[in-house]
């Protein structure tokens, strides 16, 4: 039987996991939900690099949803542009409430329509938001099932994970390729806010191990998630 996971993919944790997916036999259903945040452009930019460098049989081709949230969010930083978090604010500044109910949705609904058997996510350690707890995985994970009659499972294989353990995974690309940004200038980083911090600094680290980078990864200018 073929094992088909959906994968929620966006930045350098999401991409990660889903060449582990693939290396572990898995057939990947790529899933970008679009809602309409101010990276998303340049972000999905990112992933299409890095799915071509992974593309083989079982990497099934990029699906892209829209599920706008300006009428949740309203004025919301991640909309506006203004008062975006910058690279020493807390974790929990980047809390976009709902959206994790948005994407599991729509990957859910991707799942029960093409088969699969697992939705997956790259959420890490230490993530304080309410809907990225063990405790509201498994409650969707019930509920999105009872609603749509699936037997779909959610994995989150990275939530005991560190950025830096993540990164240390990557074997088919280099995470700097992806993208990770809140607050992107003419489609690069912008090297201030909360999420080009939080990247820099794995990078450092990973670097400092000096951990080979795969050769078959084009160069960017600079680093993203």
């Amino acid at each position: 039987m073929t094992r088909r996971v959906v994968v929620l993919v966006s930045g350098a944790d999401s991409e990660i996991l889903l060449a582990e997916l693939l290396a572990e036999g898995w057939t990947v259903l790529p899933l970008y939900v679009r809602c309409g945040f101010r990276w998303e452009g340049p972000e999905l930019a990112g992933l299409r690099r890095v799915l071509r460098l992974l593309r083989g049989p079982r990497l099934g081709r990029l699906a892209v949803v829209s599920a706008p949230m300006r009428a949740q969010l309203g004025g919301h930083w991640s909309l506006t542009g203004r008062g975006v978090p910058g690279a020493r604010a807390a974790w929990t500044s980047v809390y976009l409430p709902g959206r994790n109910a948005v994407l599991l949705t729509e990957a859910w609904l991707r799942a029960a329509g093409a088969g699969a058997q697992a939705v997956a996510i790259g959420s890490l350690k230490g993530n304080p938001f309410p809907d990225a707890s063990p405790r509201f995985r498994r409650a969707i994970e019930k509920a999105l099932n009872l609603g749509l009659a699936t037997r779909v499972r959610l994995m989150a294989p990275y939530a005991r994970l560190t950025k830096l353990q993540v990164l240390r995974r990557a074997r088919a690309f280099r995470p700097e390729l992806a993208f990770s940004c809140l607050a992107p200038r003419a489609g690069e980083p912008c090297g201030r806010c909360n999420k080009c911090g939080e990247l820099s600094q794995a990078l450092r680290r990973f670097r400092a191990e000096g951990r080979p980078s795969s050769p078959r990864s084009p160069r960017r200018r600079r680093p993203g998630r």
